[in-house]
């Protein structure tokens, strides 16, 4: 296969795309990354996908269309396949279509569209060896995994090929291939190729089965007509049988009706009895109930008069406790009120003693903030110079070492244009010689008089008495040096110009100065945070420790000590109590007497907590006291009013019914009741003598077996109905030659199919046979690929590298260091080039009839500078029969190797 050119229209980030390859060669396409040089890649596999038709809308063909647009994605590309050259196409979702034109071979000139291209497409696709097609690329998302070859039919031919070659050189016999291939045709008419049954066996033996299966069917149906003769015959006896029953069940039903219809009367009047029975001593119970609840409304009269007794007692004794326990609760009052404004005095003088000790105290700490603040007030204003200066100043490090590095550039840049460029003399020959001028400048300018050297780095031109021009030009790497000199002055001019410095040593005694400045204000601060540090004045952790922080507390304090002042007259009317008012007084003398006026407080304040807690016990008495009065005052309110109730209540009773005639009420409904319950037990003792469970069980059972009968007779008469009809349906004798005919068509399938079987066993044998003793030869095959491996491999490990492949074809450890390593145990840039190797093996030992083109995206990202030299060297060299197309982001790894370079930008 040759891929010639692929075209790509709107596929993800590409708009408009053709990638053109000669048949043989390497061909690097090199661009930046997201430019689209693996979505070529994928374009194609997407035309070459073979269930993937033009008119697909799956979340693969979606993802290709550029993001928020309905341009429709195309991709076409020419190639040859099987020797044919050929331009496939598909264009998705908008206006989808397909299309197939051979520019070669003998459809030559033939043009499909649609499903017929697409399915063509397929079919040419099919031939191809898709196992070397696959492993012959690796792409970005490829994992490092050892490629395994054994499916590929294209290698496989190759190495059958020479393992012939050593067959022949060897004396195995060359024809074994061709006994091979005419038992794999020969098993391949019975077999699919992963050895389940082929289309002929499975033919056969569907047809044997569907012939069995029907004529199990034409038994089944031989079977139904005789089923249907036998139910018949069944259910006519049946039908006789359940006649007679019906006939004498209808009898005994009559029969059973009549005695259960006599004792449903009977049933009646006992029902009635009971019925007048329960009336009657329902009337009793009434009556028997209204005389017990008389008698209780009574005696419910009389406790309620006594209850009323005993609260009137309660109410006078609760009464007089109350009163003795609020005159002692007055008594503690007093007491606690005379403790409280004791106490209260007491906390006054103490309070005014320690309002003199905090004044005398603010006193001290505004003379030590004084000193303080006057100290800290000449380092900031040091500080704000040092700041000052800093400000103008815009030297830095960087600025001067960019300054540098330009001055560096601007001398070396001068030396050069002086060592390159020529030197011109003039010189005064005698003092009446012509007037002459350089550059526009009379020669008498000149500082040295008769005689100038000057470099020519740019055009000069030598005027001689407006006669002559002479103009000498140097060379144009000179003039390409002398504009590297001005580039380089005017780089210096703008390191230095934020500096504000006209040259280097003017820069560095710029940021010199800056560096004084700073050491000086980073000390000053440091002094700054010392003395506010070593400040003990602060009242708390809540004020900002700065100065103005400071000066804020000496306000306060000036403040403080100012009321301090005005308050003296108060202060020394506090003295009475410990003399701490006296303006003469010092911090201790204060300090001594507010400790009096605290003890004095603190035996105030334990007073009036004891008087508090007594009037607070007396009033919990008092309450409790209260609340017992209330609760028997509130008692006796009930207790009365539940009297009167009663009592009216029972009044209202007497005046309906008196107590007599409750009583005599109880006495007649007691008489009835008795006689209703005679008549009931008269009646019952009757109709227990007539055994109505038996009767009436009796006519339930035999009317249910009267229904029962009559319903199978009607189910046996249906069913005696439906077989006739179905039996006179039953084409018996036909059914007779279908079975007879289907028994003898099974006969002839079973031996036809047996001996199919037989034929394919010995074709599965043969080939089976075959085939093992292929892949015992193939074993020796193993070697042209490994060596060839081999072969590639040491111009990139190294002369001592030895690989080892499995049957499948995939390499499965390399030797390092005399020690054989798995392929797992390899590191990633080994995995990466050698599994590069084992794709340029392959290339080499496919022919180019059946091979497919080399594809590396991206390739040797972990490889160091030396192995990417030499992997590259067998890329370039495997790439003279092959199509090598090589997808990077880095085209200088390729810069070595001779390649057809295509930009992506």
């Amino acid at each position: 296969m040759r891929l010639h050119r692929i075209h790509v229209e709107n596929f993800k980030s590409v708009e408009d795309r053709t990638l053109e390859l000669p048949d043989t060669g390497l061909v690097i396409a090199e661009g930046l990354n997201e430019v689209g040089k693996t979505s070529m890649v994928e374009a194609l596999d997407m035309l070459l996908d073979p269930k993937l038709k033009a008119t697909s809308k799956s979340a693969k063909v979606k993802t290709a269309q550029p993001y928020g647009t309905d341009l429709p994605v195309i991709v076409e590309a020419e190639l040859t396949v099987g020797g044919v050259r050929l331009v496939h196409s598909k264009r998705f979702l908008a206006q989808p279509a397909a299309r197939l034109e051979f520019l070669s071979g003998p459809r030559a000139g033939d043009v499909l569209t649609d499903e017929r291209a697409t399915d063509t497409m397929a079919e040419i696709w099919a031939g191809t060896d898709q196992t070397l097609w696959r492993a012959l690329r690796h792409m970005q998302s490829d994992s490092l995994e050892a490629l395994s070859l054994k499916s590929s039919t294209a290698l496989t031919s190759a190495l059958d090929r020479a393992s012939r070659a050593t067959d022949d050189e060897s004396g195995h016999r060359a024809d074994d291939t061709t006994l091979l291939e005419a038992a794999e045709q020969e098993f391949a008419k019975y077999w699919t190729g992963t050895g389940k049954p082929g289309k002929p066996l499975k033919d056969a033996t569907s047809a044997l089965e569907q012939s069995e299966a029907e004529l199990d069917a034409a038994r089944r149906e031989l079977d139904e007509v005789d089923t249907v003769v036998a139910e018949l015959q069944t259910a006519e006896e049946d039908l006789r049988a359940q006649r007679r029953d019906v006939g004498r069940l209808e009898t005994e039903s009559a029969a059973d009706a009549t005695a259960l219809k006599a004792l449903e009367g009977l049933e009646q009047q006992v029902a009635e009895a009971r019925r007048a029975e329960r009336d009657a001593r329902q009337r009793l119970d009434t009556a028997a109930s209204a005389r017990q609840a008389r008698r209780q409304a009574v005696e419910e009269v009389d406790v309620a008069g006594q209850q009323v007794s005993e609260a009137t007692a309660a109410v006078e004794k609760a009464h007089d406790a109350a009163g003795d326990v609020e005159e002692e609760y007055r008594e503690a009052d007093e007491r606690w009120d005379a403790c409280e404004k004791a106490r209260l005095d007491a906390r006054r003088a103490w309070q005014e003693a320690r309002a003199t000790v905090s004044g005398l105290r603010d006193r001290d700490r505004l003379a030590r903030l004084d000193a303080v603040i006057g100290r800290l007030s000449g380092l900031r204003n040091e500080l704000r110079e040092a700041e000052s200066r800093l400000e103008g100043n815009f030297a830095s490090a960087k600025g001067l070492k960019a300054a540098e590095k330009a001055s560096a550039r601007l001398a070396a840049a001068r030396t050069k244009l002086e060592v390159a460029s020529p030197r011109m003399r003039i010189e005064r020959l005698r003092d009446d010689a012509p007037a002459l001028a350089v550059d526009g400048r009379p020669i008498e300018d000149e500082e040295d008089g008769d005689a100038v050297d000057r470099v020519v780095d740019r055009p000069a031109v030598v005027e001689v008495a407006d006669a002559w021009r002479i103009t000498v030009t140097p060379a144009s790497d000179v003039d390409k040096l002398a504009h590297d000199v001005e580039r380089a002055e005017r780089e210096l001019t703008e390191a230095l110009e934020p500096m504000g410095a006209a040259t280097l040593e003017a820069a560095r005694e710029l940021l010199a100065a800056r560096r004084r400045d700073e050491n000086l204000a980073a000390g000053l601060r440091e002094r700054l945070d010392r003395e506010l540090a070593d400040v003990d004045e602060w009242e708390d952790d809540s004020h900002e420790r700065s100065v103005a922080g400071l000066t804020e507390l000496r306000a306060r304090l000036a403040a403080r000590v100012g009321d301090v002042d005005g308050d003296a007259d108060d202060t020394g009317a506090a003295a009475g109590a410990g003399d701490a008012g006296d303006a003469g007084l010092t911090v201790g003398q204060a300090e001594e007497a507010a400790s009096r006026c605290e003890a004095a407080h603190d035996q105030a304040e334990l007073a009036e907590k004891a008087a508090r807690a007594a009037r607070e016990a007396v009033g919990e008495r008092r309450s409790a006291a209260r609340e017992a009065d209330s609760a028997a005052a509130s008692t006796l309110n009930a207790a009365r009013g539940q009297a009167e109730r009663l009592a009216a209540r029972l009044e209202e009773a007497r005046s309906i019914a008196t107590d007599e005639d409750l009583d005599a009420r109880v006495e007649a409904e007691d008489t009835a009741h008795q006689e209703a319950e005679v008549e009931f037990e008269k009646v019952s003792g009757e109709l227990a003598g007539h055994s109505p469970d038996e009767v009436r069980e009796a006519a339930r059972a035999s009317r249910a077996r009267f229904e029962k009968a009559s319903e199978r007779l009607g189910r046996t008469g249906t069913r005696w109905a439906g077989l006739d009809g179905q039996l006179r349906g039953m084409d018996r004798s036909g059914r007779q030659d279908r079975f007879d005919d289907m028994e003898g068509r099974v006969h002839r399938l079973r031996i036809e199919v047996t001996a199919l079987t037989k034929r394919a066993d010995a074709a599965r044998l043969l080939r089976d046979t075959l085939v093992r003793h292929r892949d015992e030869e193939r074993r020796r095959y193993l070697e042209p690929f490994t060596r060839q491996i081999e072969t590639l491999g040491r111009g990139v490990f190294g002369a001592d590298l030895a690989v080892r492949v499995d049957d499948s074809l995939t390499v499965t450890q390399r030797r390092l260091g005399g020690k054989w390593l798995a392929w797992d145990q390899l590191s990633t840039g080994a995995k990466e080039q050698l599994g590069l190797v084992v794709r340029l093996a392959t290339a080499r030992l496919v022919s180019p009839e059946d091979g497919v083109p080399v594809i590396l995206d991206d390739a040797l990202v972990y490889s160091d500078r030396v192995r990417c030299g030499r992997v590259l060297k067998e890329v370039s060299s495997g790439s003279q029969a092959n199509q090598v197309v090589v997808l990077t982001s880095a085209p200088e790894r390729y810069d070595a190797v001779d390649a057809v370079h295509v930009d992506f930008r």
